[in-house]
């Protein structure tokens, strides 16, 4: 039997299995929602609940380490979360 893949949600820190998490890909300086799951490079995961998705946007640094971007290269519109 194969072990299916696990991520950290960036808002809580729980471990989950990859397909209950929303996944995000940095496309042009934007963090994007990647609800295909086809997007490529470097990602960031997050729980489906709205405190974490909160907690999310909110810390830049996290998001900035997750891309491995620095502070301030990346952008997101908020009023697809909200």
């Amino acid at each position: 039997m194969k072990a299916l893949p696990m991520r950290t949600c960036l808002g809580c820190r729980k471990l989950f299995a990859k397909n209950q998490l929303m996944k995000f890909v940095l496309h042009q300086g934007m963090v994007v929602h990647d609800s295909k799951g086809t997007g490529q490079g470097r990602s960031a995961y997050c729980c489906n609940n709205k405190n974490c998705l909160n907690v999310f946007f909110r810390q830049k640094k996290k998001l900035s380490r997750a891309f491995r971007v620095q502070d301030g290269q990346i952008g997101f519109e908020l009023k697809d979360w909200e």
